[in-house]
Parts: C-alpha cells; sequence; structure tokens
C-alpha cells in the first residue's frame, strides 16, 4: 500500500489531500485498536486479538483489491490498521513474558520479521502492480496472509497468560517516565504520518518510476533486518531509554534533510542512513516501555504506540496540505524542528530513569 500511493492517485485521478487521508485512516484505525484492545491481551485474551487481527489484516487487502472508489479505500486502510493494533501488542506481550532474559534482543527480531514484510512488499508489490495490475497485487497480498494464518497454531499463548492490575491506562500515564517515552513517540511516530501519505508521491512528483519507488522503500526496511536485534541487545546493556533517545536524536538531521535535494540518489542514502537509526530505536523503546510497564505489557506497548499512531494519523492528514501548499522543505524541516522539541522535551521527564539506566551501566561496568 505504501509503494502504491502514487499508482492508486494515477489509476483513480485523486487528489493528494485525497491520497493523505487514505494513508492516515490506517492511523486512525490503529490507534483505535491499541488503546482500546491492548488491555484485553492482559486480560487473557491474547488468542483472539492475534487472529482476529489477522482475519482484518486479510479482509483489508481484499477489500483494496475491489476499491473503486475513495471511501472504500478509506474503508479497507481502515481496515488493516484495525488489524495491525489488534495484533501488535499482544505479540510484543507474548515476547516479552516468553523470553524475560533477552527482552530486547526478542523484540528487535520480532520487528525484524515486521520490517521484513515492509522489505520485500513495497518492491513485490511495485512489481506485481505493473504486471497484474492493482487489483491482482492486493488479492495475492490477501492470499499470503491467509497462508500464513496457520503459524498462528504454533505460538503457546497460554504461559503468557497474566492478571492486570486494575485502571491499567491510568497506573501508566501517572508515571512521568511512560509520559517521556510517549511524547519521543510522537516525534518518532509522526514522521511515518508523512512517509505512508506523501513520500511515493514525492518521488513520483521528482521523475522516480514505480520500480524506483518500491526499490527505495526496501532499502530503507533493510538495516531492520541485521540492525534490529543487534539494538535491542544494545538497548540491554546500555538502558532503554537511553538508546531510544540517542537513536531518535540522529533520525532528526535525516528529516530534515530530505526536502532539501531533489536528487533520488541522494534522498536514498540518507534514506538508509534513517533508516538503521530507526532499527536501533524501535526496540529499544519497546524495551523502555516494557521494564516501566510492569503486568501491564500489551497495555504499555499499546498505549505507546496509540500515542504515536494518533499523531501520525494527524501528520498523515495534514501534511497532504503542507505538501501541496509550501512544497517539501518545509514539511520535512517543520517536522525535524517538533521532533527536537519533542525528544528534549522527552528528555526532561524522563531523567530518573535516565539516570536509573546510568547507574546501572556503571555497576556492570
Amino acid at each position: 500500500m505504501f509503494a502504491l500511493l502514487a499508482k492508486i492517485r494515477g489509476e483513480f485521478d485523486f487528489e493528494i489531500i485525497e491520497i493523505a487521508v487514505i494513508g492516515g485512516a490506517g492511523f486512525v484505525s490503529a490507534f483505535t485498536a491499541q488503546i482500546g484492545l491492548a488491555r484485553f491481551a492482559d486480560q487473557g485474551h491474547t488468542r483472539l486479538l492475534i487472529w482476529g487481527g489477522t482475519f482484518c489484516a486479510a479482509l483489508s487487502m481484499f477489500g483494496l483489491a475491489f476499491s473503486e472508489s475513495l471511501s472504500s479505500f478509506i474503508v479497507s486502510r481502515f481496515l488493516f490498521g484495525l488489524g495491525e493494533g489488534a495484533f501488535l501488542p499482544a505479540a510484543r506481550r507474548i515476547v516479552i513474558l516468553t523470553d524475560t532474559e533477552n527482552t530486547g534482543e526478542s523484540l528487535g527480531r520480532l520487528s525484524a520479521f515486521q520490517m521484513f514484510g515492509f522489505l520485500i512488499g513495497p518492491l513485490l508489490g511495485s512489481i506485481m502492480s505493473e504486471l497484474l495490475g492493482l487489483q491482482g497485487t492486493f488479492l495475492i497480498s490477501g492470499a499470503i496472509i491467509i497462508v500464513c494464518m496457520p503459524l498462528l497454531l504454533k505460538v503457546n499463548i497460554l504461559q503468557v497468560i497474566q492478571k492486570p492490575s486494575p485502571g491499567s491506562i491510568r497506573n501508566l500515564l501517572a508515571k512521568k517516565e511512560i509520559v517521556s517515552l510517549i511524547i519521543l513517540a510522537v516525534g518518532y511516530y509522526g514522521s511515518f504520518g508523512i512517509y505512508e501519505s506523501i513520500w511515493a508521491i514525492y518521488l513520483d512528483d521528482l521523475g522516480a518510476s514505480q520500480f524506483f519507488i518500491g526499490f527505495q522503500l526496501t532499502l530503507f526496511a533493510l538495516p531492520m533486518i541485521i540492525v534490529a536485534p543487534l539494538g535491542g541487545r544494545l538497548a540491554e546493556r546500555k538502558g532503554g531509554m537511553t538508546v531510544a533517545f540517542w537513536a531518535i536524536a540522529l533520525s532528526v538531521p535525516a528529516v530534515a534533510a530530505y526536502g532539501m535535494t531533489s536528487n533520488l540518489y541522494l534522498l536514498t542514502l540518507i534514506l538508509c542512513v534513517h533508516g538503521i537509526a530507526d532499527a536501533v530505536g524501535s526496540p529499544a523503546i519497546q524495551l523502555a516501555t516494557s521494564h516501566l510497564s510492569g503486568e501491564n505489557q500489551a497495555s504499555g506497548q499499546g498505549l505507546l504506540n496509540a500515542s504515536g499512531l494518533a499523531v501520525a494519523a494527524g501528520v498523515a492528514l495534514g501534511s497532504g496540505a503542507v505538501y501541496q501548499n509550501f512544497g517539501a522543505f518545509w514539511l520535512f524541516f517543520g517536522w525535524a524542528i517538533f521532533m527536537t522539541i519533542t525528544t528534549l522535551t522527552a528528555i526532561l521527564l524522563g531523567r530518573s530513569e535516565l539516570k536509573r539506566e546510568a547507574r546501572e551501566r556503571s555497576s556492570l561496568s
């Protein structure tokens, strides 16, 4: 979907703002699911969320295959976000509680597999869309999800059921350190709102082919497969919050630079650097949230993602208007400034956890 937005715009003659709404719909539904459904994984309904989320994702692909109007594209994209929002917190809870000794590395490995789909998806989607058209591409994507569903039977969920404390979301929000991570996630996830709705359009406007768009997005995801498990292991040693701050701080210059060049190869290089920073930051922020969430693991992961996705939805919806009226420079540079503000604010709120991680590093050295 990410790589095919430019093709959808061309075939259905949608406006840039309409394309942004399609991209933003997935963030809205993912936010709704993660803030509303994640806590049910903590209450023993992990299996239902895993299966239900996967089914929604498959249904979304079939909906996209037969979409011909803006509303049908929005509804289908909304379904995929709903599936993602139900699946991911439950999956992370399973990983966290199953491998308590190597949580960071395991979260990194989960992120690596998650991004493997993102790695091959844009490239294969671009190739298939040229050969089979949009309908054939989405039908095959839905079929692949269905073929993979029996793998869920191999997941041992019973051993990771715990009873959560009441008022889990309120309890989590009462912790300054959790609020710090949420603010950090706001800047981090907001950039994905721009990419989801505008990146393929931006490259298309710069003259990139559909194949190049897919290939470039694949390069962005490539570091995740190798770097994410290593980033998770680094977060275990150095502290999840510490590593998350450094990684996201390093991604800010990359975001700012996107709108400063029209050279497609230079943009690709910047994107690869950004991909490495994200590959380290993603498991680190998940690990930090895990350490602070206690027994409410799925609720903590859901709250983190939901907060970021809420902003990503707004950014996706607004970035089309900014791009159309002010251009790429102000879109990306403006968000880089916002990321700087959120990162500095998060550091101030998370001082106690950063100090704790520093003491822990000193005791181990």
